[in-house]
């Protein structure tokens, strides 16, 4: 069994916009798939159905076998979810962050401790794990809402642009640690408007252009098939379009 199937996906807003169009693909356990498009194009809707946040109008999505329309008590367990802005209270410490994130989810005080501890040493903010989240940089605040995604061992997890904004160390710092969660067995569903992130990441590449998906492959198939030295030009080859890049933050900047 898969971590994710979709099949036929399909999402209609009131007035008859169409952000999701029959979309259907699946991702293993252990896998980076990265979800690939521009901005509108229907990312964070397909994120919004699979993490059980909105419904779809047609089609279905399993989450390890569970319908995530009809069955979203049993999904919620299974997932981490980090969308595009980070949910942190800047007045609260890093440590009280994912302490309290831990307790949500029924650790005891004494687990929820332990937990907060090892996922801040993981994350590298032990240092900063008692100083107010206000005081943390936007890298350090990335990393700690992906500790916080993590606190309950989910099996798959949604990055909806994790490092959209971030410099380039903070970036490779995420990037090593979302290698290690696929190394450990857990499905990692990444949106991106990084094509080098999904190049360096992923295992396999889905393009969506108009709430279609126009391609399904690994990055190095993409480039073959259209016969693109990067995946920025297979990318341009598939849609038509040239994509949205956001620029890098190099450090120090």
């Amino acid at each position: 069994m898969d971590a994710i199937e979709v099949d036929g996906l399909t999402k209609t807003y009131p007035g008859g916009i169409e952000a999701v169009r029959g979309v259907s693909f699946s991702v293993a356990a252990g896998e980076v798939f990265a979800y690939l498009g521009r901005n509108g194009q229907g990312k964070t809707t397909t994120v919004r159905i699979l993490s059980t946040l909105t419904a779809p109008t047609g089609g279905w999505a399993r989450i390890r076998g569970f319908d995530v329309a009809r069955q979203r008590a049993k999904v919620k367990p299974l997932i981490g979810v980090t969308m595009q802005a980070a949910a942190l209270d800047p007045g609260m410490t890093g440590r009280e962050h994912v302490t309290f994130i831990a307790r949500l989810w029924g650790s005891s005080a004494a687990e929820a401790r332990r937990t907060a501890s090892e996922l801040l040493e993981g994350f590298s903010l032990q240092d900063a794990a008692d100083r107010q989240i206000r005081t943390y940089s936007g890298g350090m605040q990335r990393r700690l809402d992906l500790a916080g995604a993590l606190t309950h061992h989910p099996s798959v997890l949604f990055l909806d642009e994790p490092t959209t904004g971030l410099d380039a160390q903070s970036r490779r710092a995420l990037w090593d640690r979302v290698r290690g969660l696929r190394d450990a067995g857990t499905a990692v569903f990444l949106t991106t408007q990084y094509l080098e992130e999904a190049d360096a990441l992923a295992d396999r590449v889905a393009v969506i252009e108009q709430g279609r998906l126009v391609a399904v492959d690994s990055a190095t198939g993409l480039k073959r098939r259209t016969g693109s030295a990067t995946l920025e030009d297979a990318f341009i080859r598939l849609t038509g379009v040239e994509p949205e890049l956001e620029p890098v933050i190099q450090e120090g900047a």
